[in-house]
């Protein structure tokens, strides 16, 4: 399997996608297995001809002639997801900002989602631009091609209060309460929490829990002296210890000591995969 992470490289877009990886894979690979865990980006991913095999928490994607794209969009998962890879496999995988997939929707983000994988063919064009993306081989060309499609597809999303409460979810400085941005808002729990599964599918109380936990991972993969436990309890504003290992045993079903061991950071720890 290999791997190459690009951030977009146009200033418009670096507002909305944190980043896509060209993933391939090839019958000469074993099959591969990896877990993912839970993300506050909406992804999207897009693979040529194949065939995704869904049950719970695990997803098998393999060569499938035929099939010439598929393309699933995942933003609300809890819990880790297996992924297995088998044959030859071409895929590209966006990572969108919290928000940053709704500046180019026409509905909100719940319309285009399940309870898992959702298929996702969003626009008339979609299939057919992105057949041609798959198969242009020359990589320059490919990375033109995809982000004049997401520059066409661009129309903005505006909304009175959920890109300042997601700043503010963000703050590692100071740990709001989902009660105190609802009184800074001056909007109620209940609409809040309406707000966020239409927009972000996920709950106010689970962005922040997933946002806690990834500011945890990024900060022991770029800190060159790992933090121990308690030290990392407090940078990231968990209530003490016990409350980060409760976190990360449950979005990641592991101990903090067991996940970072195990962890296989790719691409200078833009991707974070378990391998099995």
């Amino acid at each position: 399997m290999k791997i190459k992470f690009f951030k977009p490289k146009s200033e418009i877009l670096q507002k909305y996608i944190e980043g896509y990886y060209f993933l391939t894979n090839t019958k000469a690979d074993l099959p591969i297995e990896y877990y993912t865990f839970p993300n506050n980006y909406s992804i999207v991913s897009i693979i040529e001809d194949s065939e995704v095999l869904f049950s719970e928490n695990i997803a098998v994607i393999k060569e499938k002639k035929g099939h010439p794209l598929n393309s699933d969009l995942i933003c609300h998962y809890k819990k880790p997801i297996k992924l297995r890879y088998e044959g030859n496999i071409n895929e590209i995988t966006f990572y969108f900002k919290p928000l940053g997939l709704n500046a180019f929707l026409e509905k909100s983000l719940c319309h285009y989602t399940n309870d898992f994988f959702a298929n996702f063919i969003p626009f008339d064009d979609y299939k057919e631009i992105f057949v041609v993306i798959m198969k242009e081989n020359d990589l320059d060309k490919k990375i033109e091609l995809i982000e004049s499609y997401w520059l066409s597809k661009l129309k903005e999303f505006q909304h009175p209060f959920l890109h300042q409460i997601i700043e503010d979810l963000k703050d590692t400085q100071r740990d709001y309460s989902i009660s105190d941005l609802a009184k800074k808002y001056s909007i109620t729990r209940q609409n809040l929490t309406k707000h966020f599964e239409s927009n972000l599918c996920k709950s106010p109380s689970d962005f922040k829990k997933i946002q806690r936990f990834r500011e945890a991972l990024k900060s022991q993969i770029n800190s060159k002296s790992k933090n121990n436990l308690t030290e990392l309890s407090y940078d990231m504003l968990f209530y003490d210890q016990s409350h980060l290992i409760k976190d990360f045993k449950s979005l990641t079903g592991l101990t903090p000591k067991k996940f970072f061991k195990n962890l296989s950071p790719q691409e200078d720890g833009q991707i974070n995969w378990l391998f099995v």
